[in-house]
C-alpha cells in the first residue's frame, strides 16, 4: 500500500497459507477435540509451529519482493477478528477451550493472529490491530471522507476479485501507514 488516503495505490495483493505443512489441520482446535489431552496439545503445538514458519516466510517473501520494486515495509494491520475488543476471552486452559465450541474458533483466529504478530515483530516490523467491523467508519473520520469510497474504486486498478476482505486490508494498511492508534 502506498500512495496515502487521498491516492491510494495496492503494491502486493495476495493470499497466503499459514500453513507450512499441508498435512495439518487448519482449525485445529477443532481437530484436536476429539483426542486425548496429551495428543490435542501435541497436535496443537505443530500446527502453531507450522504456522509461525509459513508467517515468517510469507512475510519475508513480501518484504523481499516489495524492497526489490523499491519499497520500504513499515509495518503489518491485522483484524482484531473474533478476540480482542471485548468479543472473547479464549481460556488458557486447553481442556477448557476444547470443551467448548465458540472457543475453538477464538482459539484458532489467536493461534494464527499471533503467528503474524510473532512473524512481523521479528521482521522489526510494527504490527497494528484494527477492529475491522469498525474500519470503514474508523477510516472515514480520521482519514477524511471519500477515502472508503476510493478504496471501493480501487477494483479498476488491481482487477477481481476486489472483496471485503481486500477493502478492509486496505483501509487497515493507510491507517497504519497515517499513523493512527490501532484499537
Amino acid at each position: 500500500m502506498s500512495g496515502g488516503p487521498a491516492a491510494p495505490e495496492v503494491l502486493m495483493r495476495e493470499r497466503v497459507a499459514l500453513l507450512d505443512d499441508p498435512s495439518l489441520p487448519d482449525q485445529p482446535y477443532h481437530a484436536a477435540a476429539g483426542l486425548d489431552a496429551g495428543a490435542a496439545g501435541e497436535l496443537i503445538a505443530r500446527v502453531e509451529r507450522s504456522a509461525r514458519t509459513a508467517a515468517r516466510d510469507a512475510l519475508d517473501a513480501a518484504a523481499m519482493n516489495l524492497a526489490q520494486a523499491g519499497h520500504d515495509v513499515h509495518g503489518v494491520a491485522l483484524d482484531l477478528g473474533a478476540v480482542g475488543a471485548g468479543r472473547m476471552t479464549v481460556p488458557g486452559d486447553l481442556s477448557e477451550v476444547l470443551a467448548k465450541h465458540h472457543y475453538l474458533h477464538g482459539a484458532e483466529g489467536e493461534l494464527y493472529h499471533e503467528a503474524l504478530v510473532e512473524a512481523a515483530r521479528g521482521a522489526g516490523l510494527a504490527v497494528s490491530r484494527y477492529d475491522f467491523k469498525q474500519l470503514p467508519d474508523t477510516a472515514a473520520r480520521v482519514l477524511g471522507p471519500g477515502v472508503v469510497e476510493r478504496v471501493d474504486g480501487l477494483r479498476t486498478q488491481v482487477g477481481s476479485p476486489w472483496t471485503r476482505d481486500h477493502k478492509d486490508a486496505t483501509l487497515a494498511a493507510l491507517l497504519a501507514l497515517g499513523g493512527e492508534k490501532p484499537a
